[in-house]
């Protein structure tokens, strides 16, 4: 495996169109490293290793001058060949995941580069990733883009001395990436439609709205929805929508799904995609149908579209995945990996937890996700990692 990344040293020249990175820089241009002049970053020699300590606050005020941590990095911070994946173009990685890692760029000087996928395909991840591990990039973390394909890439990648980290969501078992940092995809999807049901007074029918059911993620969902659901006994599914794979497909499905379920009291979309699709369905299905009852809305992932919706009362109850914690976790764990720490649990599942968001905390849920990032950050040398010898 590693005379087949060695003989991609030509083929990363030839990627350069796929992979998408900051700025429309070229594929194989990283972020500029911070002027460690102008950051809060401290760093001091101490034992032949630089010792750094995180900046007094987040992006969201988030105090970390307290942070205790006996990572230190051994290496000129340059030295950290870090490279963040994501499948294809979307808001979420921008918005959520990449504000996570840049915070580890802040407290340790490194540099993180990332890639963006031209489609949602394991054969375009592969050869983006691939490319990138023979430009020297060596510690990945990497969102699977296929639920079963992903695990060959991190295998590759792992027999070629590169660390490995899955992110964003579950990849089939057994898993060859070190670890999984991610949300519990069917308990966030189970408390939402518990918190519905207790809204909708125990009573009335729902649309369950999913994306691709071939992926193990959304099928967690559909358990969690369908689970919550036969808790209780006035409460049914009129309808279940899947394999909304874009805006415009889940915008189509759902507003033919409001159109064949005019007395459903309900409606829950557990994936990001969907949500956005389901909240402008929902916009014109009220614009259109003046007479039409309010339906007890929850949509996934704090888009422009889901704030906007919670905002103007289309949607009642957003879940926020912690995309953050991911970005933050994800990164600080592969700088542990690189100094020698060990997983304890090889695959472990790193959850990261989630955060409602309604109209009450809209302009503070973010504080909420970085706070919860930062204490599962503190657990992490004591409940995943081992100290090397």
């Amino acid at each position: 495996m590693k005379k087949r990344l060695v003989s991609l040293m030509c083929a990363a020249v030839m990627a350069v169109s796929l992979i998408g990175c900051g700025g429309g820089k070229a594929a194989n241009e990283t972020t500029k490293a911070p002027d460690a002049s102008k950051e809060t970053t401290a760093a001091k020699e101490s034992d032949g290793q630089k010792e750094t300590t995180a900046p007094e606050t987040t992006k969201a005020g988030i105090d970390t001058s307290s942070l205790e941590r006996e990572l230190k990095l051994s290496k000129d911070p340059s030295e950290y060949k870090i490279c963040v994946y994501w499948p294809a173009p979307d808001t979420y990685f921008e918005e959520n995941i990449q504000p996570g890692y840049q915070q580890i760029e802040k407290e340790y000087g490194v540099t993180i580069d990332y890639a963006i996928g031209t489609e949602w395909t394991q054969d375009i991840e592969n050869q983006i990733v691939e490319a990138k591990a023979a430009e020297g990039y060596n510690l990945f973390l990497i969102y699977g883009a296929d639920t079963s394909g992903a695990n060959a890439l991190y295998k590759e990648l792992i027999e070629a001395d590169c660390k490995v980290i899955n992110y964003g969501g579950k990849v089939d078992d057994p898993q060859e990436s070190a670890a999984t940092i991610c949300g519990d995809v069917y308990d966030y999807s189970y408390e939402a439609t518990k918190k519905m049901i207790e809204e909708m007074g125990g009573k009335g029918s729902i649309i369950n709205v999913l994306e691709n059911l071939g992926d193990v993620n959304t099928l967690e969902r559909q358990k969690g929805v369908e689970a919550a659901v036969a808790e209780s006994d006035g409460v049914t599914i009129c309808q279940t929508i899947g394999d909304i794979t874009t805006e415009d497909e889940g915008y189509e499905k759902v507003a033919n799904a409001l159109a064949a379920n005019p007395n459903a009291t309900g409606i829950i979309a557990t994936g990001g995609t969907a949500s956005r699709g389901m909240t402008n369905a929902l916009k014109d299905y009220y614009a259109s149908n003046s007479d039409a009852k309010h339906l007890y809305a929850v949509a996934t992932d704090p888009s422009e579209e889901v704030l906007g919706g919670l905002e103007d009362g289309t949607l009642d109850v957003g879940v926020a995945q912690n995309g953050y914690g991911q970005g933050y976790l994800g990164s600080l764990s592969l700088l542990y990996m690189a100094e020698g720490w060990t997983i304890k649990d090889w695959g472990v599942h790193i959850v990261t937890g989630y955060v409602f968001i309604t109209k009450d905390n809209i302009d503070t849920y973010d504080k909420e996700i970085e706070e919860l990032s930062v204490k599962i950050a503190a657990d992490l040398e004591s409940t995943y990692l081992n100290k090397p010898e």
